[in-house]
């Protein structure tokens, strides 16, 4: 009896020491904020630019992700409160699309899930392909720094481009972006 107690130990200890060393992959957040800002200011929002890098595309293609970059991330942030303006808001967006060959994404990478990932997994020529990534980058219109961003790498292969894939994409970029704050008039201003 008293032998396995060594060997009950030595398992024990192995457990806890191979526990300890394992880590978890973070999940992969679709935005954060890259420095501070005093958030409570921020009131109103104007669209800055879109930017489309990389491979060719096709006239139809750049000009969908031109206009639906700037409508889909005004009504994105419109629901969180801020008020879209022209011009001069307390802030700017900026959204990028570039399109390159690369590896294989990851199976959270792509806007149709990971399910879908996986099944294009099963072919070989998949691992490499042109695929399109998105950042949308917000910058104080005061001092035009990045304060926020969001970066979906290889969101869907080029040849899957369709309307729905840039609209879900855009949502997803800009889903972790904090509501207005509403501020208390009866509260003092501390400036």
């Amino acid at each position: 009896m008293k032998s396995f107690y060594p060997l009950l130990n030595i398992v024990l200890l192995s457990a806890v020491f191979l526990t300890g060393c394992a880590t978890l992959k973070p999940t992969r957040t679709s935005g954060d904020f890259v420095r501070s800002i005093y958030f409570s200011k921020l009131d109103s929002f104007s669209y800055g630019r879109t930017v489309v890098s990389g491979m060719t595309y096709r006239d139809v293609e750049e000009a969908e992700l031109n206009a639906l970059s700037e409508q889909v991330l005004t009504k994105e942030l419109s629901a969180r409160g801020f008020e879209a303006t022209e011009s001069n808001g307390d802030f700017y967006v900026v959204a990028k699309w570039h399109k390159q060959i690369s590896t294989y994404a990851g199976l959270f990478d792509s806007v149709d899930g990971a399910t879908s990932t996986m099944h294009r997994r099963n072919y070989g020529s998949a691992s490499t392909a042109v695929r399109v990534s998105l950042t949308v980058e917000i910058y104080d219109s005061t001092t035009n720094e990045i304060f926020w961003r969001a970066e979906l790498p290889n969101i869907f292969d080029a040849i899957q481009h369709s309307e729905a894939r840039v609209v879900q994409s855009l949502s997803r970029s800009i889903q972790q972006f904090p509501e207005r704050i509403e501020k208390d008039p009866n509260l003092p201003n501390i400036e």
